[in-house]
């Protein structure tokens, strides 16, 4: 039974596992507070501080990650590489550590898995990076000369569920197209054919429906409004459509439950919530046709999905191209130790960074 140790990082957690095999043995989650990271310049700064929290604990529990089998983190903002297992080794490091590709806090969850497979000789690998490319070459082309689209969505998860229907039905993933949308605090929709995500809507760059907390796509008219009516401001606008966008812009709140509660009462709140739903429809549809409309299979997953009455109404709308199953929840953690078992089972190789 093969030993693994799972690292994910938030921008105020810190979140680590045990497992066996793919049965989760223990857990902890460490939460800190602004006092404790506001000290800090930057994000990568925090790596040494996140590591100690980290290495007390395993020392206060007696576990040494010598004797874990592999070590497996989260994938951070890397170049544009196809999906799959990729060793954290002195090129993911230099790229992460140099940030070349973007801020954020899963590059310091790189910084310190590197760390650790130098301190233990372990390999420390990560699995389905949130900017995964597998775009056709149709779905790269922008509207303006020099401004391509690119590829980034909720990889980890959405490879998982698509791994996990395909094994439900005793399939292979290369057997399939799956469109899969992951509704949460950001939303995408990807199309998944035979196992390639060839286009996504790439909620971080604003693509498709607005989320609980996204603007999602706004006409260039919009855009150009927002930045005269904020003076250009570019860390204030960029708050404003990726945080404050979507639900919290309409209705304050990023909560689909307290929405839908609202919503039983409140012509406005369901006017959005509707509106919302209805957008992710449409974006549904418009990605059957990257596939010429054979669709296999409609998966939902994220948190939001836990929500029934949003599940039903998409269904009303979606459900003729293709049968829908749902799959509530994003458990981060069990598809990095799925990817890892898959490693380590010889089911997949490594791929070259």
């Amino acid at each position: 039974m093969a030993k693994l140790f799972i690292l994910n990082l938030g921008s105020t957690s810190s979140k680590i596992a045990l497992f066996e095999d793919e049965t989760m043995t223990s857990s902890q989650t460490f939460r800190h507070t602004s006092s404790e990271l506001d000290v800090f310049p930057n994000v990568l700064s925090q790596t040494q501080f996140r590591k100690d929290v980290i290495d007390s604990w395993l020392k206060s529990q007696n576990v040494s990650l010598k004797d874990m089998d592999l070590i497996v983190v989260r994938g951070a903002v890397t170049k544009p590489i196809p999906g799959g297992i990729y060793l954290v080794d002195e090129a993911v490091y230099d790229d992460i550590s140099h940030e070349r590709n973007g801020s954020h806090i899963s590059n310091v969850g790189i910084c310190i898995g590197y760390q650790w497979g130098k301190e233990t000789s372990k390999q420390v690998v990560f699995v389905n990076a949130p900017m995964t490319d597998e775009y056709s070459d149709l779905a790269r082309v922008g509207g303006l000369k020099g401004m391509e689209r690119r590829s980034g969505f909720h990889a980890l998860n959405t490879k998982q569920i698509a791994l996990e229907y395909a094994k439900s039905i005793h399939k292979s993933i290369t057997d399939l197209n799956l469109l899969i949308a992951h509704i949460g605090g950001g939303i995408s929709v990807g199309i998944h054919e035979k196992g390639r995500v060839v286009d996504v809507s790439n909620a971080l760059d604003g693509e498709g429906p607005f989320s609980p907390e996204r603007a999602g796509g706004l006409t260039s008219r919009m855009v150009l409004q927002v930045i005269k009516e904020n003076n250009s401001d570019y860390e204030k606008i960029a708050k404003l459509l990726v945080g404050k966008g979507g639900l919290v812009s309409h209705l304050g709140t990023s909560d689909v439950k307290e929405v839908y509660e609202r919503s039983l009462t409140d012509p406005h709140a369901k006017l959005i919530l509707d509106a919302m739903i209805y957008q992710i429809a449409k974006e549904i549809g418009a990605f059957s046709t990257v596939v010429n409309g054979k669709v296999d299979q409609i998966l939902i997953t994220g948190g939001v999905a836990y929500n029934t009455y949003l599940i039903e109404e998409l269904k009303k709308r979606v459900s003729w191209i293709a049968p829908v199953s749902v799959y509530p929840g994003e458990d981060e953690m069990r598809a990095l130790a799925s990817g890892g078992c898959r490693y380590l089972r010889k089911e997949e190789s490594l791929k070259s960074y």
